[in-house]
């Protein structure tokens, strides 16, 4: 019996150790991965034909990041959705900073959701 139980340990180190060096190989991992970037579109300017909403778009991490893509979403007073929208800032930000667009929204516009759709790291 006590056989048998040191059988199954060497078979699960020995296991163990092989799935780390595979997912290592593959560039594949089991820790969790944090989202880095941050986006705000809060300071919404009613002007009479249109709205326009700053959306500013910050980097918390060390690594750098190319082509980021937002999704706008504006809603009324109601809370009913007036548009959805994406843009996209092309160049790259660098660690630690921020960039920010001016986007153009219907005229109701009361508040603003934003969403980060895409990002690619650059290592």
């Amino acid at each position: 019996m006590k056989a048998l139980i040191r059988l199954v340990l060497i078979v699960l180190v020995i296991g163990g150790i092989a799935i780390y060096f595979f997912s290592q190989y593959n560039n594949t991992s089991f820790k969790t991965q944090t989202i880095d970037l941050a986006v705000d579109c809060s300071d919404v300017d009613n002007v009479l034909v249109t709205s326009t909403v700053n959306v500013v778009v910050k980097n918390l991490s060390s690594r750098s990041h190319d082509d980021i893509s937002v999704k706008i979403e504006a809603f009324d007073e109601s809370g009913n959705q007036l548009k959805e929208k994406f843009t996209t800032f092309s160049r790259t930000l660098l660690p630690n900073s921020s960039f920010d667009k001016p986007v153009t929204l219907p005229a109701g516009t009361k508040r603003c959701d934003c969403k980060i759709v895409s990002s690619h790291p650059v290592e």
